[in-house]
C-alpha cells in the first residue's frame, strides 16, 4: 500500500514536473516568436503607410494640375489640404506649377521667403 501511495504521488510529480519544464520552455519560444511577428507587422504598416502617402500626395498634384488647368491656378485647391504644413503645400504647389508650367512658381504664397 505504501508502495501504491509513493507510486502515485512521484507520478503525480514527475508529470507536474515534466508539464512545467514544456510550459516555460513553450512561453519562452512563444514570447520569441510574437516578437518577430510584431517586428514584421510594424515593418509591413510603416510600407503600406509610405505607399499610402505617396498615392494620396500624387492624387493631390493630379487635383492641383486639373484645377490649375480650370481656374489658372491650384492655390484654391491647395489651400483645402489642412493637414499639410505651410512647407509641404509650398512643395506641392511647386510640382504642380512644374508640371504645367515646366518651371516652379516664381512666387510662391506658402514659403516665409516668398521665393
Amino acid at each position: 500500500m505504501v508502495l501504491f501511495i509513493l507510486g502515485v504521488v512521484l507520478s503525480g510529480f514527475f508529470s507536474w514536473l515534466f508539464t512545467h519544464l514544456y510550459f516555460k520552455r513553450s512561453m519562452r519560444n512563444q514570447a520569441t516568436e510574437a516578437s518577430r511577428e510584431i517586428a514584421a507587422l510594424q515593418a509591413l504598416v510603416s510600407k503600406t503607410v509610405e505607399t499610402n502617402r505617396q498615392t494620396l500626395l500624387h492624387k493631390r498634384i493630379e487635383e492641383s494640375v486639373e484645377a490649375w488647368k480650370n481656374e489658372g491656378t491650384a492655390i484654391n485647391v491647395i489651400d483645402t489640404y489642412d493637414d499639410l504644413s505651410d512647407q509641404e503645400k509650398a512643395d506641392l504647389l511647386d510640382k504642380v506649377s512644374l508640371r504645367v508650367k515646366g518651371r516652379p512658381s516664381k512666387k510662391n504664397k506658402y514659403r516665409a521667403t516668398g521665393s
